[in-house]
Formats: C-alpha cells, structure tokens, sequence
C-alpha cells in the first residue's frame, strides 16, 4: 500500500471536520421569486443549447464513472478510496504485517490510568457509556491513550467484564489483518460498520496526521466493531457475539 496517499487523505480528512464546525453558513436566499418568474408563459426560443450540453453533461458523467472505475482497479487507489469514502476514524490493511507480530497487550500498558471525570475533561467531546435498563453502565477501569503530537489525548478507553471501548475524535484506528476474511463490512441502525472476527489481527493508532504511532502497535486476539456517530470514532474489542456488540453500541448515551 502507498503509505503517502492515506495519510494525505487522513489529514484533509480530519482539517475538513474540524473546519466545518467552526463555519458561520450564511442564511440561504429565497429563490422563489426568480422561479416564478421563469414559470411565466413566454415566447418559445429556440433551444440550440440543449444537445450540445445534455452531451457534454453525458461525457462528464462518463468519464467521473471511468476515472472511478479506474481506481478501483487499482490496489493503492482502492485502498485510498476505502480510507475515503468508508468510516473517517478507521484504516484498514488487508495484507499480512511485515516484521515481527506484536504481543497482546491490556491497556495499562499503553496508556494512564484514569478516572471517569478526569478523562470526560481530557477528552474534549462528550464521552458516552453504555446503557441496561436505563442505567449507564460504569467502567471497571478508565484510561487515557496519549500521544506526542497535539491534540494531545488520542483516545479515552473504558474496560469493563466483555469488552473494553474505545472512543476518540482526534486520531484513527488502525487494523492490519493475516486474513481478508476475518473483515466483514456491515451496517445497523444506518451506520456503516466493520466487524473483525476474533482471531488474531494487529491494531495501530495513527494521529491526526495519519502518522502510526509505533508504540502502540498491538495484538487483538478478541473480535472488534468499529463504528462512528458525527465526528466520534468508536472501537469495541469484545468476547461477545456480533448481534450482542452491536445492542452494547445501540445502547451509548
């Protein structure tokens, strides 16, 4: 995989939501009173125009469709368009890691233990826990996974008995899998999901530059949904089944 074209993607990825926020729309102008006008029974006029543009309106279309198609033919391009176009907080590698495979590790080996108040502070957007029976579930543990490059917190991780999640607005999760297959694209409630079955797959974090953060290379041996909600990346590494990840992320309040 070009390792240039994510990252690039990554970043205009991530300067372009935080930019949207922090834009002021300008109120949208009526366009009533120009539709009407034109509505009004006229002189017809010749339309010399109509051919020529409809085929040049075909021709761009046909060529958006080749250039799409072209890329997808190609590994790199596809691999930029799936970092694109699928889940912002999420890259996936489908091939087999180069080097040495990583141990398994427990968050408190890679990131600070914490309090479930500190890290709603560190994390700088609304944390969300899980919910059964209308009552938020609370963490066994809490823990912030830091880097060196602002913004300085990557992800806030809350452990509990099956599953630990992962929650961030700053960085991306990062997948390498031995097996394409263990990789299945799903979607509920109308979100866009993955679902990694467990196994054995590598995870990585990569900043808000798409840069890896070396350190946190690690082996999941438990399965892993992946989803986002607005501009929230969440990761759930779990025992449980899919359809029982799935009603843990359908209950976050």
């Amino acid at each position: 995989m070009n390792a240039e074209m994510p990252a690039d993607l990554f970043q205009m990825d991530a300067l372009l939501r935080r930019a949207a926020r922090d834009i002021d729309y300008p109120a949208t102008a009526s366009i009533a009173p120009g539709v009407s006008a034109r509505l009004q029974p006229r002189a017809a006029a010749p339309r010399l125009w109509a051919m020529p543009f409809a085929r040049a309106a075909a021709g761009v279309a046909l060529a958006v469709v080749a250039l799409i198609g072209i890329s997808i033919a190609v590994p790199q391009s596809r691999d930029a368009l799936a970092d694109l176009f699928g889940l912002s907080h999420v890259r996936i590698d489908k091939e087999p890691s180069a080097g040495p495979t990583p141990p398994v590790l427990s968050p408190q080996s890679f990131a600070e233990p914490s309090t479930l108040a500190a890290a709603r502070l560190a994390a700088g957007f609304a944390l969300r826990l899980p919910m059964r029976g209308g009552v938020a579930l609370q963490p066994n543990a809490v823990y912030v996974q830091r880097y060196d490059s602002p913004p300085d917190v990557y992800a806030v991780i809350l452990v509990y008995d099956d599953f630990d999640l992962y929650e961030t607005d700053a960085g991306f999760f990062g997948k390498n899998l031995p097996d394409a297959a263990l990789l299945h694209e799903i979607t509920f409630d109308g979100r866009d999901a993955y679902w990694i079955d467990e196994g054995g797959h590598i995870a990585e974090s990569y900043d808000n530059q798409g840069r890896l953060v070396v350190e946190s290379r690690r082996t999941v041996d438990r399965a892993t949904l992946l989803w986002e909600d607005g501009d929230v990346g969440y990761r759930l590494e779990t025992s449980l089944s899919q359809d029982e990840a799935i009603d843990v992320a359908r209950s976050l309040r």
